[in-house]
């Protein structure tokens, strides 16, 4: 008879706790919704142009690219004389 007394003991404890936890986690969305959310996505700092907005980067890419692709051909036909 003890074991179901302590049973209902420990059933109960559990059900507490999970009330509490249920009430606790109430709480928190209803803070949630409360707090005031501001997002700022104003990028201009003032500054010049970003480094990508330049045209002498993507000339230096386009020679950067145009120097590997001559190497990778000119290799494959340097092998074969």
């Amino acid at each position: 008879m003890g074991t179901i007394g302590t049973q209902r003991g420990i059933g109960r404890a559990v059900a507490v706790v999970l009330v509490a936890l249920q009430a606790f986690a109430g709480s928190v969305v209803a803070a949630a919704q409360q707090a005031e959310l501001k997002v700022d996505i104003n990028t201009n700092d003032g500054g010049g142009a970003a480094w990508y907005q330049a045209w002498w980067f993507w000339v230096l890419i386009g020679l950067f690219a145009l120097i590997v692709i001559i190497a990778i051909t000119s290799r494959g036909r340097a092998a074969r004389e």
